[in-house]
């Protein structure tokens, strides 16, 4: 059939058909068809305009790319993410949260972005983090008279931390695309996460104070955080699991997914916990659910970048920024489109599309390609609250049924704070060295 194809478009313009064919693609995302079916007619329309690079020959590329160990660690970590969702092993990191964070003002948001931290530090995932903080803090929030657009927006924030904290499942992916070591990305996330933490911790304590929101009850208590870290030891016990066996080179990443997994259950089993395993048939659906949407469109989003490699777009975007010559100009030029991008882009497709594209201007700035990736990552988490696309923003919408757009102003404080952070690790190259290790 594609043969036939090509044959019956042999005489049209390369040049003209590519431009038609961006437009349609366009078109298509503008009115919301399913980004899946956009790239798969960009990849499969480029295939007959441009026979010397066959639909077949790009299905394979990608084939090859993503047939390797590393890339099973993504459904492990989803699963963990899942585990922990249906367990008591939840509420328990929620009370040492508000152990560790209750005594600040506006006490539970704070608690709220804690929870997030260390959720991001099981799971891995941002929808993940903020549905799962989003269910737990909402009506809290409220009962407490806390404004609730500034609650959501809030929550929305803390769960960017679900793609930089390590073990995060986009820096996997990341790391298999890219060919860089899935470890040296985790353990380059950390400080950057933890800043992205302090920082939205900071911004929603002012916020509160000035607001007058939380309440007075709890106090700061080494006791009280203590015995909450002990209830909370199967979490804490996990994450030790999780990021210690990678950091320390005994475990690969889908080796510790794996004994995280088989500890959390068996944990939780004899703390008696768990009176039947329905959860886990749950927790196994919501996992391959979830892999049958994130692998089909990390395959198209690669067939994609093969064809724009081929057009050698990547050297014409890097060429034009690298034109304006002063990096000043060049770094702020990189942090406009990769804001714009995340803010239209789901994360999986802006990775893999514009990362490549911008990675030798990135590079020529001194950022290494562990570094830029990491960067990367922070600026795809601020567009997780960045209209239009804004993920975090539809998912405490339609929890708390704010209209998006109410949420979205109320999370430009945060907005402004992460995009802080970003630039910092554009001015101080001694940051990426630290962060790197």
């Amino acid at each position: 059939m594609i043969p036939a194809l090509q044959t019956s478009v042999a005489g049209v313009d390369p040049g003209v058909a590519l431009v038609g064919l961006t437009v349609l693609a366009a078109v298509m995302f503008v009115i919301g068809v399913p980004i899946l079916l956009v790239f798969s007619t960009w990849a499969i329309g480029f295939s007959l305009f441009f026979p010397v690079f066959s639909l077949r020959n790009m299905a394979l590329v990608s084939y090859y790319q993503l047939w390797t160990f590393p890339l099973t660690a993504v459904p492990l970590f989803i699963l963990v993410g899942a585990l922990v969702n249906q367990l008591r092993i939840a509420r328990d990191i929620v009370e040492m949260s508000r152990a560790v964070a209750g005594w600040l003002p506006g006490s539970s948001a704070n608690t709220a972005l804690v929870t997030a931290g260390v959720f991001s530090a099981i799971t891995g995932s941002n929808a993940a983090t903020t549905a799962s903080v989003g269910e737990a803090f909402t009506d809290e929030l409220n009962e407490e008279g806390y404004d609730p657009v500034f609650s959501a927006a809030t929550i929305a924030a803390g769960g960017t931390l679900g793609i930089i904290i390590p073990p995060s499942v986009l820096f996997i992916l990341y790391g298999v695309t890219f060919n860089l070591s899935v470890t040296d990305l985790f353990v380059a996330g950390i400080l950057p996460g933890l800043l992205m933490l302090g920082g939205l911790i900071v911004t929603a304590t002012v916020i509160s104070h000035r607001q007058g929101y939380g309440t007075t009850e709890y106090s700061f208590s080494l006791t009280a955080i203590l015995r909450s870290m002990l209830r909370a030891r199967n979490s804490l016990l996990a994450i030790v699991l999780l990021l210690g066996g990678i950091f320390t080179g005994i475990f690969t990443p889908s080796e510790s997914a794996s004994i995280a997994i088989l500890f959390v259950v068996t944990a939780e089993f004899l703390s008696g916990h768990i009176d039947d395993f329905d959860f886990v048939v749950e927790a196994v659906q919501l996992t391959v659910y979830l892999v049958g949407i994130i692998i089909p469109v990390l395959i198209t989003s690669i067939m994609i970048q093969q064809g724009l490699s081929f057009l050698s777009l990547q050297d014409a975007v890097s060429d034009a920024i690298l034109a304006l010559d002063a990096p000043v100009l060049v770094g702020a030029a990189l942090l406009v489109v990769m804001l714009l991008s995340g803010s239209i882009l789901a994360s999986i497709p802006n990775m893999i599309l514009t990362a490549p594209l911008l990675a030798p201007a990135a590079f020529a700035l001194g950022i290494s390609p562990l570094m830029w990736g990491v960067i990367f990552m922070i600026s795809d988490a601020i567009g997780f609250i960045t209209p239009p696309y804004g993920l975090n923003l539809y998912i405490m919408s339609s929890i708390t049924d704010i209209d998006y757009i109410r949420i979205a102003r109320a999370a430009l404080p945060y907005f402004v704070v992460l995009t802080s952070i970003l630039v910092l690790f554009f001015a101080v190259p001694e940051l990426n060295v630290l962060a790197a290790g």
